[in-house]
């Protein structure tokens, strides 16, 4: 079942949300990378209570696994302009109102598994599905370059714009242009045999 909703409208899915903060606690868990940065595994953050961002939320069907992933305009703060531009020199301040900011793309399920795996690709569909119907051209994120993989399985390939080292690991600031073809290739992915 795939969920969206904004911080605002999170009192209409209390169990949903709290599904999110768990898989970000998972995420920390198994994600070492990102715990020197962020020292403390935060479960709300400042651009969750301050921006009502959109979450789009994949849960399995009878488990407690989810995928999600938060989206916010580059219009206002973003974690890329606010926390992580020191680690990327050179790179550009985006300010638009067709190019939103990812962040928090974690899950709590097995990606290994084909249904870890169906869970992300659901949430990147409706990324791409939300954003075709909103105008919105581009999607901004900030990841480790290792996690490349990862996002080649799933068929969403960003382009490193810039690179920097944060915690002694590099890492990538991110672009995904949504357009009808991303969305049959993310598509496509979730059609193959795992």
């Amino acid at each position: 079942m795939i969920y969206h909703f904004s911080y605002n409208e999170r009192n209409h899915f209390p169990e949903i949300y709290e599904k999110i903060l768990y898989s970000r606690r998972v995420f920390f868990e198994k994600n070492s990378e990102w715990n020197d940065f962020f020292h403390k595994t935060p479960e709300e953050d400042r651009y969750d209570l301050e921006c009502n961002p959109l979450y789009i939320v994949a849960v399995e069907d009878g488990g407690d696994a989810v995928a999600s992933v938060r989206i916010l305009p580059t219009t206002g703060p973003t974690m890329l302009r606010q926390d992580f531009a020191p680690f990327f020199k050179g790179c550009p301040d985006i300010i638009s109102p067709d190019v939103w900011e990812l962040s928090w793309f974690c899950t709590s399920a097995d990606t290994s598994s084909p249904a870890g795996r169906n869970l992300l690709l659901d949430v990147l569909k409706t990324v791409c599905e939300y954003s075709l119907a909103n105008d919105i051209r581009q999607i901004i994120g900030t990841y480790p370059r290792a996690r490349m993989r990862l996002y080649r399985r799933l068929g969403a390939v960003p382009y490193a714009l810039c690179s920097g080292e944060i915690s002694g690991q590099e890492f990538c600031v991110g672009v995904l242009d949504i357009t009808l073809l991303t969305l049959r290739h993310v598509t496509e992915v979730q059609q193959r045999p795992f």
